[in-house]
């Protein structure tokens, strides 16, 4: 500011004639001091410019995160990469599931286990038990879907009307799945064996059961392979191995 003041004040006098320059060298020396001055607020402008078209394209992405957040779409790409994280994407190999659905299902398991309270792993095991990942899995006695649902059941859980077809939808059949598995471990206190015994048998047999009995034998066999799988899958988290231990 200075430097543009002496150049303004030179400048007027000179063309007042209260200042003189007869030494040639001296009017080169100002008028490259005024070149300079007016360079560097042609750049200041530009940089002030630059500014406020970066302040600008922020507030606009911002505007569409905030777009995407509310439509879900970075919700999911949070929770997909939270599951590829924890190694779930190596697990599906089922060739039902196309690349777009792999990817909803993947964020659908994360996004409804935080919801229930449960682990990713657990319901992941689950899955890779009941169906093998695969969304179109019918069982012997009718179960349905990934994580093999009886249609009275999924229907008791849903507050919308269902048939059959609506279970193959891989992302609503996990969002039902977990809620129930969730259901059931409160019922039983936590109790993670007799919660699988019921999911896989029904609640009324698994509180019949007595520990010990043949059919409580028989019926172990599917805790046993979940737990098997979700420890496979929970290898290298710490305080995993013991927790199962201890149920």
């Amino acid at each position: 500011m200075g430097l543009l003041s002496a150049v303004a004040a030179a400048s007027a006098g000179a063309a007042f004639g209260v200042v003189g320059s007869p030494n040639p060298r001296e009017d080169d020396r100002v008028a490259s001091a005024a070149f300079t001055a007016a360079a560097a607020v042609q750049s200041a402008q530009r940089s002030e410019e630059r500014a406020q078209a970066a302040e600008k394209a922020l507030a606009e992405m911002k505007s569409r995160l905030e777009q995407l957040r509310a439509n879900g779409a970075v919700d999911e790409m949070e929770h997909y990469q939270a599951a590829e994280k924890l190694g779930l994407d190596r697990i599906i190999k089922s060739d039902s599931l196309l690349p777009k659905d792999k990817r909803r299902v993947l964020a659908a398991i994360v996004r409804e286990s935080k919801r229930n309270g449960l682990d990713p792993l657990l319901v992941a095991a689950i899955i890779k038990v009941e169906s093998r990942f695969d969304p179109f899995a019918v069982s012997h006695v009718g179960a349905l879907g990934l994580m093999q649902l009886m249609p009275p059941t999924a229907q008791e859980l849903s507050s919308e009307k269902l048939n059959k077809r609506h279970l193959f939808d891989p992302v609503l059949n996990i969002e039902l799945g977990t809620a129930y598995v969730a259901q059931l471990l409160q019922r039983f206190d936590g109790d993670l064996r007799k919660a699988l015994i019921a999911y896989n048998a029904g609640p009324s047999v698994a509180r019949s059961l007595v520990k010990g009995s043949r059919a409580y034998k028989r019926l172990d066999v599917y805790p046993q392979a979940v737990i098997a799988a979700y420890r496979d899958l929970s290898q290298g988290r710490q305080g995993t191995a013991g927790s199962l231990a201890q149920r």
